[in-house]
């Protein structure tokens, strides 16, 4: 049988620093990902459920639980490619179940290597 704990608010040992369970919750991340544009290679990962290769430097990242619209914040870390060189990383095709990364090298073409990025937002 399942426990539950039901609490309003979260405080340290001390009963100090108080914060409601709704900010925790809300403030979280929904999705982690680290992996290789080409979308065969998933390095980390909370809520992906797969990757697909769109094209090169193009990566759908689909999630395990979905969102619960396409509202949602992606944020990007650069990747560095097999030269060294700095990524730019965009988001596209936002939807409820997945999103698309395009990469980019420093020549502003698409181009597969390592990618990572985290969602912020409201989960189904």
């Amino acid at each position: 049988m399942a426990s539950e704990i039901r609490v309003n608010t979260l405080k340290d040992a001390s009963g100090n620093n108080s914060v409601a369970t709704s900010f925790v919750s809300n403030g979280s991340a929904k999705l982690r990902h680290a992996s290789s544009t080409d979308g065969a290679s998933l390095f980390g990962s909370f809520n992906v459920s797969s990757l697909g290769d769109t094209a090169t430097g193009k990566e759908t990242i689909n999630f395990t639980d979905s969102m619960s619209d396409n509202s949602y914040s992606v944020t990007h870390g650069n990747g560095n490619d097999h030269n060294g060189s700095i990524r730019i990383l965009l988001t596209d095709t936002l939807t409820a179940s997945s999103y698309q990364v395009h990469a980019y090298n420093t020549s502003s073409a698409l181009s597969d290597g390592p990618t990572c990025s985290t969602v912020f937002g409201d989960l189904a």
